[in-house]
This record gives structure tokens, sequence and C-alpha cells, in this order.
């Protein structure tokens, strides 16, 4: 289920929140299968070599992702309303960030994973508001089982933003709710920040070694 997970991650970090508020459904499938296909261009071309230099990967992620990628959204959803309003401006922006490092993370370490696999668009399911909606996305591999994964879109400001996904029924979010609300009850905001850090540890001194 790890390396399930963690190659779904990939494909959910991959695609921005840019789609016009006039887009139809059809429309929209059109973008995030443009998206798509940057995607799998990128995989194809630069797997090998990212995995030796992660910075090849983090540039991708830093000029073409993680600007459009709610990371808010998806951190936010996993501490909940309730604690999330108890954070300053200030005190979001550094949990954002370090949750920023921690998917960077997650993008390299499934890297080793990649086994020409090609995302399509399968399908996009909206709610009657139309803001919100669930897109399934088809990984289609020429040594696994194809892989069917939905991911949660939502409208916000005009823009379409993606932050959580479902494996088998099995939201990420609510996957890891308990590991975060639980931590901050017990820690604090210092408490998330700090052990996300430390997960991130080895990754940074890998990229930090990769950008001399």
């Amino acid at each position: 289920m790890t390396k399930t997970v963690r190659y779904s991650l990939l494909v959910l970090l991959f695609f921005g929140q840019q789609a016009l508020a006039s887009l139809d459904k059809q429309g929209l499938k059109q973008f995030f299968q443009h998206k798509l296909d940057n995607i799998n261009l990128f995989m194809q071309e630069n797997h090998e070599k990212a995995l030796h230099n992660p910075s090849i990967l983090m540039a991708f992620v830093d000029n073409d992702l993680l600007t459009v990628w709610s990371a808010k959204n998806t951190i936010r959803a996993m501490l909940g309303a309730k604690r999330w309003s108890q954070l300053n401006p200030e005190q979001e922006s550094q949990l954002i960030r370090a949750y920023e490092q921690t998917m960077r993370r997650y993008l390299y370490e499934v890297m080793s994973q990649y086994q020409g696999q090609i995302a399509t668009v399968d399908s996009i399911r909206l709610n009657a508001k139309q803001n919100k909606g669930w897109l399934t996305v088809v990984l289609d591999s020429p040594s696994l089982p194809d892989l069917a994964i939905d991911l949660k879109i939502y409208k916000e400001d005009g823009s379409w933003t993606i932050y959580d996904f479902s494996f088998q029924g099995i939201s990420f979010v609510k996957m890891k709710q308990n590991y975060f609300q639980t931590t901050f009850d017990q820690k604090g905001l210092e408490g998330v920040l700090a052990d996300l850090n430390n997960k991130n540890q080895e990754f940074n001194k890998k990229l930090k070694v990769a950008r001399k």
C-alpha cells in the first residue's frame, strides 16, 4: 500500500490548478489530460537522471507544480478547521513550507518505483454547485495491473485545486489526519514542524549536495 500511495502522490502533485472557471467537464478533462501528458513526458525523459540528481526533479516541482498545487488545502484538511484556525499567518506559512518539503521528499522516493506508467484521465464527477468533485485517473503500466486513482478537486477563487486522492476507497488526507491531529494536540505546532523537519533531514542533505 505504501508504494502505491506514494506513486499516487506523484500523480497528485503533478497537476495544476489553473483551469478556468468557465471550463465545462469536457474542458476540465482536456485540461487535466494536458497536465498528465507533461507528467508522462517528464518521467520518460528524466527518470534516471532525477534519481541520481534530485535537483532535476526539484526544479520541475518548484517551477511547475508547487506554485499551483494547494499544499495549504491539503495540510489544512489534515489538521482540521478547528486546529487550523488556531494558527496565525506566519505559523500557517511555516507549516506549509515544511509540508511542501515533505512532498518533495515523497516525490524523490517514488522515482525509484517508476516503471513506465502512463497516466490518463478517465472521468470527472462534479457536485451540483460545480465547485467540488473527483477526477479519476488510470495508471497504465507495462508490468503491473492498471490502477485507478480518484483525485479530489475544488474550485477556489475561480481556479481548480487538487488536494486529496483516494485509492481503493482510502483517502490520503483521512489516512494522515490522525497523525497530524494527535501530534498537534500533544506537542503543538512546534511538535508537528519538528517531526516533519526531522524526517526530511536526510533528503535535505542529498538535495544540498546535488545543488553544489
